[in-house]
């Protein structure tokens, strides 16, 4: 009878709990709180640029207001940090991730993906990544005709980073001898690596550039022969893109990486974090794009904004998560992710 009594009483307190945890609204759960902007990358590079950027304005749009810190958690070419938002502990809404280019990780990488970026819940996209060749200025393989015959070496972060597949792809179209190795945590070591003349380049945001590399543009040290981009950027108009210089399903393959890049400047909780809190970071995240104060800070650290909604976003990795197989087993090969 004792027995029977205490499982009761262990009953109604779960539903009591349970009811209190409904009831507590978003902005008495974020009062006082911390909340984590995590990425898959090292200090340094576009990433950071933008996530420091978005830890000093999102907090002012949520309710309650809590503080907002970055965190590092570099590896697999974001897939880590994916893995640990979409799997982890912490699914109340205080960990978001700057996400990298998830749905084509998702489709790409053959190992180390435990997350399926349909069920992620996007926030939003505050750009798209924009990335091109950067070459340093002491490198033979400057030009697009020295690429097909230099056999030089450029940087990448892991093989299913976008750093690496396109360079790869690029090395196909062309089918030219330079070679690319990956490994580097971060952009920024990728750029003190250019810088030292261990490697010829790499595959670089616009922003890692502009936001902290001016002087490589201002002093000629780098070379862009190539950019990685549907149609070619206002600041580079003489740049051919990738898709240009392709031929065939090379253009094919190309055009379908390009599509990822909003997800690369995008943002997510993961797919247990209750709806209402969902609701106000959704509406945090669409005020923060469209707010003065944040909108002149991004524009005095040179960096790009360019928004997508959530739905957005959430048709775009429809897109391409729903790509046939066999048209995905030909992405990988051309993009190294075979190898």
């Amino acid at each position: 009878m004792h027995g029977v009594l205490r499982a009761l009483a262990a009953g109604c307190l779960a539903i009591v709990a349970a009811t209190a945890a409904r009831a507590q609204t978003p902005e008495s759960f974020y009062r006082g709180k911390t909340v984590s902007i995590l990425m898959g990358t090292g200090p340094g590079g576009s990433y950071d640029l933008y996530g420091r950027l978005v830890a000093n304005h999102l907090g002012r749009f949520i309710p309650g207001n809590p503080s907002l810190i970055v965190e590092h958690m570099p590896g697999a070419g974001g897939a880590i940090a994916a893995n640990a938002i979409y799997a982890g502990p912490n699914q109340d809404g205080t960990k978001i991730l700057l996400s990298h280019a998830l749905p084509l990780i998702e489709k790409l990488q053959s190992e180390g993906v435990r997350f399926e970026s349909r069920k992620m819940q996007w926030l939003g996209a505050y750009d798209q990544i924009s990335q091109m060749l950067a070459i340093w200025h002491t490198s033979p393989g400057k030009t697009i005709d020295d690429l097909k015959r230099e056999p030089v070496v450029l940087g990448s972060m892991g093989r299913s980073h976008l750093s690496y597949q396109w360079a790869t792809l690029l090395k196909g179209a062309l089918d030219a001898p330079f070679r690319v190795i990956a490994g580097f945590p971060s952009g920024g070591e990728l750029n003190l690596a250019m810088e030292r003349g261990e490697i010829a380049g790499w595959t670089v945001a616009w922003e890692n550039i502009t936001g902290g590399k001016q002087d490589w543009l201002r002093d000629r040290k780098i070379v862009i022969p190539v950019q990685f981009t549907l149609t070619r950027m206002p600041e580079l108009p003489d740049v051919p893109t990738l898709i240009e210089l392709s031929k065939g399903e090379s253009r094919d393959i190309a055009e379908f990486l390009a599509s990822g890049t909003p997800h690369a400047r995008a943002l997510a909780v993961g797919p247990n974090v209750p709806p209402d809190r969902v609701a106000v970071l959704r509406a945090a995240f669409d005020a923060m794009v469209k707010d003065p104060a944040f909108l002149e800070e991004a524009k005095k650290r040179n960096l790009a904004i360019g928004p997508r909604s959530a739905a957005e976003v959430q048709a775009l990795t429809e897109k391409i998560v729903d790509a046939s197989p066999e048209f995905i087993t030909r992405v990988k090969a051309a993009v190294g992710a075979l190898q």
